[in-house]
């Protein structure tokens, strides 16, 4: 079985401080974390899960609402895996040696990196059962944003399943190719047209992430890293150009997969 567990949900500026987006895959052993913004522990302690359970930190980008938490993981020791881009496991060893200087040469084995190259599939490190696939999306042109795609494989007891997750983004043509047909697509609505938000050119909208789900032809969409706003607004206006599941999840939720 395995679970996904919505840590957080907001943009830089959430409704409730501490619940940027942040979200954990329960998988087997496995404890993938995708992003780790400032409050990611504080978000584990609220569902029960220990910093030391981590196995694995993807990251999208290192904007800081998406990776400012994940220095404190050296204190919590393991062979723990960070996936991304090189550009972004760059960014992250700076980030350690500003914050930490020369820290990370102490806990140098309990970190290994795998370095993901766009377009390629490849299997997650140490997770027999997974693989995963990175494209750039189209965010800021200073700080380059990516989508992740996990195919979890069948076993003797339930059917392999795939989860899309788009990082920061707007409409990308991108994401919709590789999301094609995938189970879950994770994906960002930062803005609200109804309430008279706008994208502001690096974002997405609530009903342009429905056009996505619509072009990639997913079975299930969930809007993550939106602004303050109520849950039903955004689950309109995707709807309105979006026919399968929606989600708007709120921090805690958790949802079994694959979806039925």
């Amino acid at each position: 079985m395995t679970e996904l567990i919505f840590l957080g949900t907001g943009a830089i500026t959430p409704e409730r401080p501490g619940d940027h987006t942040t979200m954990l895959i329960a998988h087997g052993a496995a404890r993938i974390l995708l992003d780790a913004g400032p409050a990611v522990l504080m978000q584990l302690d609220g569902v029960g899960v220990s910093p030391a359970e981590i196995t694995h930190i993807y990251f999208s980008h290192h904007h800081g609402d998406h990776i400012l938490g994940s220095p404190m993981f050296m204190f919590y020791p393991r062979l723990r895996y960070l996936l991304g881009a090189r550009l972004t496991i760059d960014a992250w060893l700076e980030l350690v040696e500003v914050v930490y200087p020369r820290y990370l040469l102490k806990v140098a084995d309990d970190f290994a990196f795998q370095l993901l190259e766009e377009g390629e599939t490849e299997p997650v490190a140490a997770v027999a059962d997974v693989s995963v696939t990175q494209v750039q999306t189209q965010h800021v042109p200073e700080l380059p944003a990516f989508a992740a795609r996990f195919d979890f494989a069948p076993t003797d007891t339930a059917p392999g399943f795939s989860i899309v997750y788009s990082g920061d983004t707007t409409p990308t043509e991108a994401v919709a190719d590789l999301a094609r047909g995938a189970d879950l697509l994770i994906h960002e609505a930062t803005a609200a047209e109804t309430l008279g938000m706008s994208n502001w050119g690096v974002h997405t909208t609530a009903r342009e992430a429905g056009e996505i789900a619509a072009k990639a032809g997913v079975k299930a969409l969930a809007m993550v890293h939106r602004m303050p706003g109520p849950a039903d607004v955004w689950a309109q206006e995707a709807g309105a150009e979006f026919s399968g599941q929606i989600l708007v999840p709120q921090a805690g939720d958790r949802i079994k997969l694959p979806l039925t």
